[in-house]
């Protein structure tokens, strides 16, 4: 989930290490042709394999969760992958910021240019070589011929879907089961979420949907959100239940607590810690009364 550039292995070196101190020897068309096979004039080894085949797998369920209209949170930089599979051109110095500030630093200060800039051509040679495997790894479940119609921008949306959890258009897609829209209890509901940050709201969609992106527009949701209300009679010694959810039906079964502090205490419990509280599994009562004791 804190993936934001492809990872590069530790021993990696390419033709640009080798070349450093004959460059100034290669002709013109010499160093065209060194720019343009870069992504795969590097050395081969062990753990640039496994990063590769790890990309290609990285890449097959990117593509097979597009085709179902499921967005993936991927935080990859914007004009080294996203443009790139759109072919659009890029901004050098903005695509190697994105990735690595303090190398896109040293190449604007201009100490030592000639150093900075093979190292920025490294840098970036390494990247596009990673990009190929991700890139084929799609391209067995779509056609990748067709993401130039794209721009990148458009691209990472329509794959990650939007990174904010947009409280508003959540709530124009829910559903009710034994509440109205206008009951307290609702009511109090979308007030804690609107006043969750967004980390918390991620830890609710995961709770809710087994996802933590929404999609970008209320026609891409392939079910609404349903609020069913909890029949569970409160507990012998007063306190509420906690709420349980549905990953499969995109639902939410909510006690009717009696005040906004309450449901506000029993949601964050439950998202940030019962992640098994998952009513697609099935729980006898005997074992809900053991608890813990009985494991």
């Amino acid at each position: 989930r804190d993936l934001f550039m492809f990872a590069r292995p530790s021993d990696s070196s390419s033709i640009f290490s080798e070349a450093n101190l004959k460059l100034d020897q290669l002709s013109n068309e010499e160093i065209d042709l060194l720019n343009s096979f870069s992504s795969i004039a590097h050395k081969k080894n062990e753990s640039a394999r496994e990063i590769e085949e790890a990309l290609l797998y990285l890449g097959r369920l990117a593509g097979t969760a597009f085709r179902h209209g499921i967005p993936v949170d991927l935080p990859l930089p914007l004009g080294m992958v996203w443009k790139r599979l759109t072919e659009e051109s890029i901004d050098t110095k903005e695509t190697l910021r994105e990735m690595d500030i303090l190398a896109s630093r040293r190449l604007q200060d201009g100490n030592n240019n000639h150093d900075a800039a093979l190292v920025t051509d490294e840098l970036l040679a390494t990247q596009r070589r990673l990009l190929n495997s991700f890139a084929e790894g799609i391209s067995s479940v779509l056609p990748v011929e067709l993401l130039s119609a794209f721009t990148g921008e458009q691209l990472r949306d329509i794959m990650c879907g939007n990174p904010d959890i947009d409280v508003e258009m959540l709530r124009r897609v829910t559903e009710y089961e034994g509440y109205n829209n206008d009951d307290n209890v609702i009511s109090h509901f979308w007030e804690v979420l609107r006043e969750m940050t967004t980390s918390e709201r991620k830890l609710f969609l995961q709770f809710v949907w087994a996802r933590n992106r929404l999609p970008l527009k209320e026609s891409d949701f392939d079910a609404p959100f349903k609020i069913q209300k909890d029949t569970k009679s409160i507990q012998e010694d007063g306190d509420y239940p906690l709420p349980s959810a549905s990953t499969c039906f995109f639902s939410l079964t909510l006690p009717d607590y009696p005040d906004r502090e309450t449901l506000k205490r029993k949601l964050l419990f439950a998202i940030e810690n019962v992640t098994t509280m998952e009513s697609d599994y099935v729980t006898n009562d005997v074992e809900v009364g053991e608890g813990w004791r009985g494991l």
